[in-house]
Formats: structure tokens, sequence, C-alpha cells
């Protein structure tokens, strides 16, 4: 009987498949931008000013959203100038909480906050200034005030040009034992 099942589902005829549909260019663009969101935007470090902690390594995934302006040039307008920031991510290494018996080795974080790029059109390099709000939510919640500077690398003003960034931030936290840090990040853009 066993023999017989065998033979009869090798030798039925195989349902037919539909090929695949190619991808047009605005799909293979969504397609690629799903694909490249799942991967860190921004890479660093930051490290503990004049209190105790040490250096921690940073993950972030931000999402830069312009804000176009009345008077813009509007070749560059959504490309430059004024931007919204959501990044959440993630910081490894000790992070100590309010009693000693809370530490965690991975703390998950969120920032938002404004960011301000000047990269003149067919400039190789830009450079950019903002301020937000971090917030961490484990071993402490808390957030920061964090100024940042930085430079935004690479051709502008061209529809998902790539750019890479490198930003200095500084974290004022409003509580833990480690109220002042210091990151680092170099990170990527589409535009």
């Amino acid at each position: 009987m066993t023999i017989a099942a065998v033979l009869v589902c090798a030798c039925a005829q195989r349902a037919a498949r539909a090929d695949s549909v190619p991808l047009d260019g605005l799909e293979r663009a969504i397609a690629v931008g799903v694909g490249l969101s799942l991967l860190p935007s921004e890479l660093g470090g930051d490290l503990a000013l004049g209190s105790k902690g040490g250096g921690r390594f940073l993950a972030a995934w931000s999402f830069q959203i312009p804000v176009v302006q009345d008077g813009s040039e509007p070749k560059t307008a959504v490309l430059t100038n004024h931007r919204v920031v959501l990044a959440p991510g993630l910081a490894f290494g000790e992070q100590r909480g309010a009693t000693a018996g809370e530490q965690a080795d991975v703390t998950f974080r969120a920032r938002a906050g404004y960011r301000g790029v000047y990269h003149p059109s067919g400039g190789a390099f830009g450079f950019l200034a903002g301020l937000g709000t971090t917030v961490e939510l484990w071993p402490v919640v808390r957030p920061s005030l964090s100024p940042e500077i930085g430079l935004h690398l690479g051709p502008c003003c061209s529809d998902a040009s790539g750019n890479a960034t490198l930003i200095l931030r500084g974290d004022a936290w409003l509580a833990g034992p480690d109220a002042l840090r210091a990151s680092a990040l170099l990170g990527w853009a589409f535009y």
C-alpha cells in the first residue's frame, strides 16, 4: 500500500506554477528600501564623562523625515534643510540602574529630534546640527537633552543619493549615575 502511494505521488502531474512577475522600478525601490531599513543606519559608541560608567556600542535605525518650507529651492527642498529624526536603537554595554542591583548589558533607547542640514547643491559635503532627546527604558527610564553636530558626506541633491553621516552628540541625562555621555556615530541616509 505504501509503495502504491509513493508511485501515485511520483507519477502525478505537478501543479502549474506561475512565473514570478518582474518588479518595476518603483516596486524594486520599495523592496530595496524595506530591506535596507532592517539594517542599522547609525553605528558608533558613547562614553561616560566624569562619572562612573564605561563605553557602550550603539546601533540605531534612524528615520529622517524632511520638512519642506515655503521659499525653499524646489529641486533640493526635500533633500536638505530641515528634518524630523526618529531613531529607535540599542546600546550594548554595562548600564547601571538607580540601585546597586539594577544593571543591563543591552539598553533599548529611542531618539526624537530636529536636524538641520546645510549641503550645497553639487557639493561633496555639508554640515548638520540638531537638538533632540533620547529616552532609555532599562534599567532606568530616563530622558536626555542631546545636541548634535556633524558632517553630511556624499553628493548632494539627487533623488535617493546615498550620503554618509558623521555625528558627534552629547547627552545630558536627567537620571542615572552617568549624567553626561558623549557619542560618535557613523551612519548613512538616502538623501
